[in-house]
């Protein structure tokens, strides 16, 4: 009997000692790591997080959990296992890993919020093999994607103050076009054959073509003003902001599929791994990606006064350019440098973004109330 029990007693001392050495040693070459397999999204586009976990070691590890850290906007559309503490959100898996072995699990998540998203913080967890006693670590495990703004259909974009439909008032931008004719002048052999206005040629006795108000190698340049109001730095409307990036990338879209190169600044602040990301997209026929990606990064945050900003790009604005701003709010400094811009040449078009209305009128500047797409 004295046998027996010093023999449980021995087998249970040494489940005990290999729990504790689990315990202990667990955290002794394992390797966890994810990955995705997009790192740039759509709106509620279906993507997957891959985590894996290598155990290369000879001891077992019993009990392992990981506690990660998700933005509350992603959403797990295989997986529930999930808990909330505070205004984090937390994702839960457990695991029992044997000696030199590798697991991997796989799961689908999506977003249908516009912005980066960062995975960084996980909570590794080991426990003894009676879940008497357990240790949990922190590490950081960096990931980024981003999820582009919803493009709206220029079709369906509402101005409040013209009743011609959203496209055909951006193709005045970015095309001639028959309907606005800036004037006349004398024929050129450059000039297209049903570009001639015959009644003025027959009038004047020679050849006379239409001119048009823009031409399709003119350059769109988009600039995303974040302020809306004072001081810049605290009157901060997030709906606002996100309707101006809407609109913005949806401009870029359009223009960029019409042939019209096209670029995009913003005074906002951008977010991301990277400490230097610039918030300047050059025109491009080939820039879609980069004013999507700039339009995801951009965040609330103001960096500059949209005036400041303004003052510090004067000589970058080019004649060649169209330069739509896309804003809520202009202080009487902005609107001074956009009049003064305008009688150097320079075309600009203001979409005013703001709830009411606000953004004022400039002397020979078209401006656009923007009353939601639909």
């Amino acid at each position: 009997m004295f046998i027996q029990f010093a023999l449980i007693l021995t087998i249970l001392a040494i489940i005990i000692f290999i729990g504790e050495v689990t315990r202990k040693k667990g955290f002794d070459n394992l390797k966890i790591s994810r990955n995705i397999d997009k790192d740039r999204l759509l709106p509620g586009e279906e993507f997957t997080l891959t985590t894996t976990i290598e155990n290369n070691k000879r001891l077992p590890i019993s009990f392992l959990m990981l506690s990660e850290k998700m933005p509350a906007a992603i959403e797990f559309v295989s997986d529930s296992n999930r808990f909330k503490e505070g205004a984090d959100l937390w994702h839960l898996s457990k695991y029992a890993i044997s000696w030199y072995e590798r697991k991997r699990r796989i799961y689908k998540l999506k977003c249908n919020v516009r912005g980066t998203y960062i995975l960084r913080d996980i909570n590794v967890t080991i426990g003894d093999l009676f879940g008497h006693s357990a240790e949990t670590v922190a590490i950081e495990d960096f990931l980024e994607f981003l999820v582009y703004p919803k493009l709206i259909n220029i079709n369906n974009i509402q101005f409040a103050n013209t009743n011609l439909q959203g496209d055909n008032y951006v193709k005045r931008w970015i095309h001639q076009d028959p309907l606005y004719i800036k004037g006349i002048r004398e024929y050129n052999v450059e000039d297209r054959m049903k570009d001639i206005h015959w009644k003025s040629s027959l009038k004047m006795d020679k050849l006379m073509v239409k001119e048009y108000d823009f031409t399709s190698e003119r350059e769109l340049t988009i600039i995303v003003n974040g302020q809306c109001g004072e001081p810049y730095w605290g009157s901060i409307q997030p709906v606002i902001i996100e309707n101006g990036i809407t609109v913005a990338a949806s401009l870029a879209s359009i223009a960029i599929k019409e042939g019209v190169a096209s670029g995009m600044w913003t005074n906002c602040q951008l977010m991301g791994i990277q400490t230097k990301i610039s918030s300047e997209v050059s025109p491009d026929i080939n820039a879609l990606r980069k004013i999507m990606e700039l339009s995801a990064r951009i965040s609330y945050s103001i960096t500059i006064k949209f005036s400041d900003y303004l003052r510090s790009k004067i000589k970058e604005f080019s004649p060649n350019s169209t330069y739509v701003i896309i804003t809520s709010y202009l202080d009487e400094e902005s609107v001074g440098i956009l009049s003064k811009l305008k009688r150097h040449g320079i075309l600009i078009k203001v979409i005013d973004v703001s709830l009411k209305s606000s953004v004022p009128y400039i002397s020979g500047i078209e401006k656009m109330d923007y009353k939601g797409g639909v």
